[in-house]
């Protein structure tokens, strides 16, 4: 006899799978894939910038308009979901952390900006025939493109609410929530974060070198890196700290060197 409610799920940490089945409100797989798919959505239609780089600071163009609200659009849909599924995130994680999430987090930026910087891609496929490997980012420099410090305010802070909170939530509540445990089972709910097979473990890189093929190698190292955290401590909340230290401490370093490419 346990004190566990009726609609409870046991959590995933340990890898054992309940002893019945149990509901789950909101349908899981759409709880840690909808997110994720609607902000990627979104992603595929930001602006480039040739016609902000031919207009003067002194007024904005329409594609910095235009991205500018789609970030924002990006928030309120994500928070949205994200707020809406909590209750099945929790039941399947306890919400705790360690402080390997911030170490892995420092560590990863550090990984990420000197493999970015060493550009190995870029060589591998120059010779092999091929002169670009662009990761497609908007490069989006607000103290060029924008005419105030006002302006840029409006622009940083979603920005910085994107990289460091959106993202590290929506993607690894995918990949470390949903797509390792449906690659180890189809049957994917009650599988835990314990025990992973080596598809499993290999599927969250194989998605970052797909998501960022102009930093291939660097993409190679983090995602594999947080997979090694995720292994440790069979968490999937400190892989979102871990995602969410390394993205916020990119973004200062893009602003404080002016390395837009890595934004």
């Amino acid at each position: 006899m346990t004190d566990a409610k009726p609609n409870e799920i046991p959590s995933l940490e340990t890898g054992k799978r309940p002893t019945a089945p149990t509901p789950v409100i909101h349908r899981p797989t759409l709880a840690f894939v909808a997110p994720f798919v609607i902000f990627l959505l979104i992603v595929q239609f930001y602006p480039g910038f040739a016609e902000a780089q031919q207009r003067s600071t002194l007024s904005i163009s329409q594609s910095t308009i235009t991205y500018m609200v789609m970030l924002v659009v990006q928030i309120i849909i994500a928070a949205s979901l994200l707020l809406y599924f909590r209750p099945v995130y929790l039941r399947q994680f306890a919400l705790k952390f360690s402080w390997l999430g911030v170490l892995t987090g420092v560590i990863g930026i550090v990984v990420w900006v000197a493999l970015c910087h060493l550009e190995i891609e870029k060589s591998i496929m120059t010779a092999i025939g091929f002169a670009d490997t662009g990761a497609g980012r908007p490069a989006f420099n607000p103290f060029e493109h924008l005419p105030n410090t006002r302006w840029r305010i409006a622009f940083l802070v979603p920005r910085f609410l994107v990289l460091a909170l959106i993202v590290p939530l929506v993607e690894e509540l995918f990949l470390r929530g949903w797509l390792v445990r449906f690659v180890e089972d189809p049957d994917w709910e009650p599988v835990g974060l314990a025990g992973l097979g080596r598809a499993a473990l290999l599927a969250p890189t194989i998605y970052g070198v797909a998501t960022h093929p102009g930093e291939a190698i660097a993409a190679i190292a983090w995602f594999s890196l947080v997979t090694l955290l995720m292994v440790k401590t069979k968490n999937v909340w400190d892989c979102v700290v871990a995602h969410a230290v390394t993205n916020f401490l990119l973004g200062v370093y893009v602003i404080w060197f002016a390395q837009w490419q890595l934004w």
